[in-house]
């Protein structure tokens, strides 16, 4: 299924969740069921009873693989959903544009598409900030960071690691240790909510003091680990140098196809929280995820669209166009998407012409 955001020639806008969601009457689909005939799909959830919106009175719609369902909907079509800080991101920005009477060009929703701003790591620096221990070099360079993922920031990287050990030092005082084989990571919001109020049964009798323990601890190790990767002067370190962007070809498995075929490393900003989502996987840091496409559409005047692909729009080696939007979308910048005849012929560079 799809989150399909639209709008028309007569200024409306709209959003459809739409896919085949099969009805189940008597289970939920997440565990196996005998094939009994007892649990079989009776229908499909009819199209005009998907989750959907028209002309909100927000006057936008903002997207980003949240929980797209209202409140009491009466099908199940889903369990797990993207963390909303992306979709929180996106809707603060156009509201503030908004209420300011500011319109917003193609060129500023493409700033929105590369935003990094982290509102986890301001919710766990706040609190650290708020840890009366916590006057270590290591604590001041997140306390005074202004919470963008850059690929050159230094914090950045910092933080990224805090929240590996610091999930880590979690799950090991709140996880019984028969169950922490199976337990290695856990949703950050969750992480997030339980820090904030620390509870007893999982930090003892004194709560606040041992949750402050644990961030300083687990923010000293990321510190440790840190200096092993990239040295001991903080000044020096960058997200960047760790979370990079590579482009391999399906044939680069054979010898010295690699140096041939595959593009990067690029250094790059952000994490799967940010506008501009670049997951990864463990202690990599390699992007796994995001978007190797981006458009922005101009309903008003199509010649004006933007988008951008990556690494080139040719799959040839060698070819010109093997690799140069590559550095394009690092940068998150644009080409023209035009569409009308007299704008695809003005911007045309070449003519492939196919005879029989």
């Amino acid at each position: 299924s799809e989150n399909l955001v639209y709008g028309d020639t007569d200024g409306n806008i709209g959003e459809y969740s739409v896919g085949l969601s099969p009805v189940r009457k008597n289970w939920t689909g997440l565990l196996p069921v005998p094939g009994d005939g007892r649990f079989e799909w009776s229908d499909f959830i009819p199209y005009e009873q998907l989750p959907h919106s028209f002309n909100p009175s927000t006057g936008f719609i903002v997207t980003a693989n949240h929980k797209m369902i209202p409140p009491n909907y009466p099908y199940n079509v889903g369990f797990e959903w993207a963390a909303p800080y992306r979709f929180k991101r996106i809707t603060g920005l156009v509201e503030k544009a908004r209420d300011s009477k500011t319109k917003l060009t193609a060129r500023d929703l493409g700033k929105i598409q590369s935003d990094v701003d982290s509102e986890p790591a301001r919710q766990l620096v706040s609190l650290l900030r708020e840890n009366p221990k916590g006057q270590d070099p290591y604590t001041r360079l997140l306390t005074t960071w202004n919470y963008s993922l850059d690929r050159e920031s230094p914090a950045a990287a910092l933080y990224e690691l805090w929240v590996q050990e610091l999930t880590k030092a979690f799950i090991d005082v709140a996880v019984p240790q028969k169950a922490r084989a199976a337990i290695t990571d856990l949703p950050l919001p969750l992480l997030i909510r339980r820090l904030e109020k620390p509870a007893a049964e999982v930090f003892g009798n004194n709560p606040t003091q041992a949750r402050d323990t644990l961030l300083l601890d687990s923010l000293h190790a990321a510190a440790r680990r840190l200096s092993n990767l990239e040295g001991n002067d903080p000044a020096k370190w960058s997200w960047g140098t760790l979370h990079t962007a590579r482009f391999r070809h399906s044939l680069d498995q054979q010898s010295g196809a690699a140096d041939l075929l595959d593009l990067g490393p690029l250094p790059r900003p952000g994490d799967e929280t940010t506008v501009n989502a670049t997951g990864y996987n463990g202690d990599s840091f390699a992007q796994t995820s995001g978007a190797s496409y981006r458009e922005i559409l101009d309903t008003a005047n199509w010649d004006e669209s933007l988008a951008i692909n990556t690494p080139g729009q040719s799959g040839q080696p060698g070819s010109p166009h093997y690799s140069d939007l590559m550095n394009v979308w690092d940068a998150g910048e644009y080409f023209p998407l035009v569409y009308s005849k007299e704008a695809v012929q003005r911007e045309t560079a070449s003519t492939l012409e196919l005879l029989p």
